[in-house]
């Protein structure tokens, strides 16, 4: 389902994703608007649920979380209830940035942060392999971040 946004929703929408922690009267200066009018519009955005969070993105480096990997996992034997023990289960490990399911010959890519290759070595031998349904995997380590994520385009949707 997809909701109708105007200029003034998607200008507010981007200084969101830009910094999540403005004021609302900082946001309501980029925007062209009062402070009470925008903050009605941020409500309602939240209300809609367009807006599911706010967040701070933190520099895992600064932090000691010095390694990086992407797992695709195939689920064996191919069950439904393997896939739902395997979706449960990774809710619970925070070495786990983001999952999701793929087309192709692995059923799920997953991103692990880790502070050094040896965690990243305990995490599988310790989490991952004893969950009993991962079949064949394969890791691919990140070498540099060219990249970071910094919210969705919103470029497609006409104000």
């Amino acid at each position: 389902m997809t909701v109708t946004l105007d200029t003034i929703d998607v200008r507010i929408l981007e200084a969101l994703q830009a910094d999540a922690g403005r004021s609302v009267a900082d946001i309501a200066e980029i925007v062209g608007l009062t402070p009470s009018p925008c903050w009605r519009r941020i409500r309602r955005l939240e209300t809609e649920g367009i807006i599911k969070r706010r967040s701070i993105q933190l520099d895992r480096r600064m932090i000691g979380l010095m390694f990086t990997a992407y797992l695709e996992i195939k689920i064996q034997p191919a069950r439904k209830a393997n896939y739902e023990k395997f979706e449960k289960a990774i809710q619970t490990f925070q070495e786990i940035t983001e999952a999701c399911t793929m087309t192709g010959p692995y059923d799920y890519l997953l991103k692990i942060v880790t502070p050094d290759i040896d965690a990243y070595n305990e995490f599988m031998q310790e989490r991952m392999i004893p969950l009993d349904v991962v079949g064949d995997f394969r890791t691919s380590v990140q070498i540099r971040n060219v990249k970071e994520g910094r919210g969705l385009p919103l470029g497609h949707i006409d104000g």
